[in-house]
């Protein structure tokens, strides 16, 4: 798939974030079902902070810094790949990566300011990712060694995985989103 194309499904499916968050009031926004649930605005909180940590990596990748050349995957992690996506399951962040404290939400204007802000980071990376041969990776909890575009996939992957929670979240908080 040409990187430009990748690009382009991300940017769809972070513009139905963006433009979700006009369907949320700031109290919709936090509302929880009970203390084992987030919020939408503790799931935007994820999102973004997920994304911003794959292109992080992306970047590790693109520098040849903290990681190693070559690698391989897991089988999860050859499988999402193979895929092009997240099984349609829930999954629970590893341990490691699991912080004592819940995660604290922005508001809804801040996230689109910061959406957009991640779309244009993303789309001038573009260059740089065509000219980057795959060789050097970085390493994923799950899925193993993943290389600048694997890292850069994962922002896709990984958002649109949660229009699952995204659809019950609504559906708990009473809102059709777009």
């Amino acid at each position: 798939m040409p990187f430009k194309t990748t690009f382009q499904k991300t940017q769809e499916v972070i513009n139905v974030y963006i433009d979700s968050l006009e369907n949320y009031t700031d109290e919709t926004f936090l509302m929880k079902k009970d203390d084992n649930t987030w919020s939408v605005g503790q799931m935007y909180e994820h999102i973004f902070i997920s994304a911003q940590f794959f292109m992080y990596q992306t970047n590790n990748c693109l520098s040849e810094r903290k990681g190693q050349m070559g690698g391989d995957k897991t089988d999860i992690g050859v499988n999402i790949y193979q895929y092009g996506a997240f099984p349609p399951i829930k999954i629970k962040i590893p341990e490691a990566y699991q912080t004592a404290e819940p995660l604290v939400p922005k508001t809804r204007i801040e996230y689109k300011t910061l959406f957009v802000n991640l779309l244009l980071q993303m789309e001038k990376m573009l260059e740089m990712l065509e000219k980057n041969n795959g060789e050097y990776r970085t390493k994923h909890a799950v899925c193993g060694f993943l290389n600048a575009l694997e890292w850069y996939k994962m922002v896709w992957y990984h958002s649109e995985h949660h229009f699952i929670q995204k659809k019950e979240l609504e559906i708990f908080i009473g809102v059709v989103s777009n």
